[in-house]
């Protein structure tokens, strides 16, 4: 596509020439004047940043917007409920184990080996196809990842405890985290129509951490509630809106405009 747009350009080029300023007929090759597409300035590109030089921008600025009221509030709600929870663990593990209920799918869903992979895809796709829109969308599923590897990590080596299988690394559940992150993102940019099978997408793969015996229950619980942050982390600024309210004239008086610009 973008070849045939430069053939398309420079066919419009030559053909606009005036036909004093072409070469003679009987001009010979090594002798006829080279005509070239207009070049745009130097500085029209010079000072924007590329995109690694914006996603690496974005990043550090993810982990400062990390330490917020609402991210408190998230992590306080999580981090309650895991607690009131624990106290059934083994009982919900044990009732689980004799139900022998499989839940396929979860493993691969919430493991970020699937979920990274399928943001870049996303975010290359979209760029491709010119859709500024669903490209923001696909940055920002990376960014929530990005942030949701780094805080789960620290969070397993600080609290190093056991699952139920004996394995190490148990809380919180990187499948959970991974998955209510995305879940976060997509709500935020498509609304609740894409948002709930998201979310209920989410549930089954925590769910399907229990079942399988890779997690204890307030593993998953608080591991929703680190992806909820980190999702709405990464849409801070998508989410922001500034309101504007003046008054205008109308037809027999007078009335107020209310003006909402978005960011992002």
């Amino acid at each position: 596509m973008v070849a045939c747009a430069l053939a398309a350009a420079a066919v419009g080029a030559l053909t606009s020439i005036p036909v004093s300023a072409q070469a003679p007929l009987s001009q010979s090759a090594d002798t006829a004047p080279a005509f070239e597409l207009p070049q745009a300035p130097a500085s029209a590109s010079a000072g924007a940043p590329n995109a690694a030089t914006r996603l690496v921008r974005d990043v550090a600025g993810d982990y400062v917007h990390f330490f917020s009221v609402e991210t408190a509030v998230w992590l306080g709600v999580g981090g309650g409920a895991a607690l009131i929870v624990h106290q059934s663990d083994e009982a919900i593990r044990d009732a689980a184990l004799e139900a022998n209920t499989t839940l396929p799918g979860g493993d691969f869903y919430g493991s970020q080996f699937f979920q990274m992979p399928a943001a870049i895809a996303w975010w290359a796709i979209a760029s491709a196809a010119g859709s500024e829109r669903h490209a923001q969308t696909g940055r920002d599923l990376l960014r929530a990842q990005i942030a949701v590897g780094s805080w789960t990590y620290a969070i397993k080596l600080a609290t190093q405890r056991t699952r139920p299988n004996g394995d190490p690394h148990s809380f919180p559940s990187g499948h959970a985290t991974a998955s209510f992150a995305t879940a976060a993102v997509l709500e935020d940019h498509y609304g609740w129509k894409v948002g709930v099978p998201a979310f209920v997408a989410a549930a089954y793969t925590a769910a399907s951490r229990v079942t399988a015996n890779q997690h204890w229950t307030s593993d998953v619980v608080f591991g929703a509630a680190l992806g909820v942050a980190c999702g709405r982390t990464v849409t801070i600024k998508f989410r922001e809106s500034r309101v504007s309210i003046f008054p205008a004239p109308v037809p027999g008086g007078a009335g107020v405009l209310v003006n909402v610009v978005s960011g992002g």
